[in-house]
């Protein structure tokens, strides 16, 4: 989702379970999934456990997976902040009435080896252009750099934190250690990006209407960085 900004702090929540868990899969279970790794060469160097995830990339009605069930007890105080802070909001509030609650269609733990890096990128298709895009620390350490536009922070184990994964993001481990990060993709149904906000001001901004501006076709200029 595009907003005015690079980084969006949401909140800090306690980690140790999610750590722990998430520890105990296994080098096979970490390297069992590896379509993200195929389909985009940026994230050569990282490794998924996918918990909520669809391989066409769906906007509505995700898929459960079995490890989510490991871990959802921890799980839930991440994602009821996140839940809480998008649908307490005042654009959040309006649209539930409107339209209903909103839903996490995508969750998945990832990891990145010690000396890793994630190339510069944006996020281009429907879903990702239209879902808010949480990044949480599970295991992490100073030497994990996170860029966005022209910002660059180092991430501290436990933060809630959106990514404006409109514009260009990469990340780098300069640790000794590998870097785990809980990414949660939240939406809010009937929310516009930016773009579709310009395009369509009265209409639903649909997959098919919105596909020039998700591709870059069409600038998003909205919010232009500074």
């Amino acid at each position: 989702m595009n907003f005015s900004g690079n980084f969006k702090n949401i909140g800090h929540v306690d980690v140790a379970d999610i750590r722990r868990i998430a520890a105990g899969f296994t080098e096979e279970q970490w390297a069992a999934e590896a379509f993200r790794q195929r389909r985009y060469e940026v994230h050569r160097d990282t490794q998924t456990i996918a918990l909520v995830f669809d391989e066409d990339f769906r906007h509505s009605h995700p898929t459960r997976l079995p490890e989510l069930d490991r871990l959802e007890h921890a799980l839930r105080p991440t994602l009821q902040l996140v839940a809480e802070h998008f649908e307490e909001s005042d654009e959040g509030r309006q649209l539930m009435e409107q339209y209903g609650y909103g839903y996490f269609v995508r969750a998945t733990l990832v990891r990145l080896v010690a000396g890793g890096s994630i190339d510069a990128h944006t996020d281009n298709n429907f879903s990702l252009a239209h879902s808010h895009r949480v990044h949480v620390p599970v295991d992490t350490n100073d030497g994990v750099i996170f860029t966005v536009g022209k910002e660059t922070r180092v991430l501290k184990e436990g933060e809630v934190v959106e990514i404006n994964n409109r514009r260009m993001h990469s990340v780098f481990n300069g640790g000794k250690a590998i870097r785990v990060h809980l990414i949660l993709d939240f939406v809010l149904p009937g929310e516009k990006c930016c773009c579709g906000k310009i395009r369509h001001p009265d209409s639903l901004c649909t997959q098919s209407a919105c596909e020039p501006t998700d591709h870059l076709e069409i600038p998003c200029e909205c919010f232009p960085e500074p």
